[in-house]
Formats: C-alpha cells, sequence, structure tokens
C-alpha cells in the first residue's frame, strides 16, 4: 500500500518487490502457566476419634511437574478429620457377638481395634481377664 493524494492506493506484488514483503504470520512460544493440581483426599487414618487425610498436591507447568508454583496459595495436602466418637464404655460382660458376623476373621485380622467389630464381635474382641 501507499499513499497517493492523502488516500491509500494498493500496488501488486511485482510493483512492491516482494522480496522486501514481511512475512503474513510468525510463529510465537507461550510457555504454560504454573498450576496446582491435587489428587482426592485419602481415606481418613482413623475410624473413630481424631485422624488425619492427605492429598498429593503438585505444580505442574504444562505436563511436567515443576517448582514454580506460588507457595502462598498452594493448596493443603493433610487435614485432620474426626469422624466420629470413639466408644469408651467399659466392656459389656453380656454382650454377644452379632450372628452373621465373621468375629473369628476379625480376631485373625486384628479388626477388634476398629469401632464396627469390637462392637458386633464384643464377645470375641473382649480382651482375655487375668
Amino acid at each position: 500500500m501507499e499513499l497517493a493524494n492523502g488516500k491509500p492506493q494498493t500496488r501488486s506484488g511485482p510493483e512492491c518487490g516482494l522480496a522486501k514483503k514481511p512475512p503474513e504470520e510468525s510463529t510465537c512460544f507461550e510457555r504454560p502457566c504454573f498450576k496446582w493440581y491435587t489428587s482426592p483426599w485419602s481415606e481418613c487414618t482413623k475410624t473413630c476419634g481424631v485422624g488425619v487425610r492427605m492429598r498429593d498436591v503438585k505444580c505442574y507447568q504444562g505436563t511436567d511437574i515443576v517448582r514454580g508454583c506460588d507457595p502462598l496459595v498452594k493448596p493443603v495436602g493433610r487435614q485432620a478429620c474426626d469422624l466420629q466418637a470413639c466408644p469408651t464404655e467399659p466392656p459389656d460382660d453380656s454382650c454377644q457377638d452379632q450372628p452373621g458376623t465373621n468375629c473369628g476373621l476379625a480376631i485373625k485380622v486384628s479388626l477388634c481395634g476398629h469401632w464396627y467389630y469390637s462392637k458386633a464381635c464384643c464377645r470375641s474382641c473382649r480382651p482375655p481377664r487375668s
């Protein structure tokens, strides 16, 4: 293009000199942003009382794990969890194991500390008397 009498006019390619023509497109490189990603929360470490749940927190730039994310906005990776109070009543001497609960297996795999099995298998899980 050129100005002729104050008005823009177009010229053909050969008149302008194709060798001096600037490129119509150019490539550019934009790096992906740094971003915090988190995994889902784990189960609570306790079935009663206060426990902890955890998740992975990683900084990504595109698909690469990097160290460029803002630490001031980093999501927490550990958190207290309190599902329900642990049973505290003394063992009931008259309790009976609930029918249909495999208390023998619960004892074998050390599940008596779990609140459900300590109730459902109260006789089998009762500590031996000394």
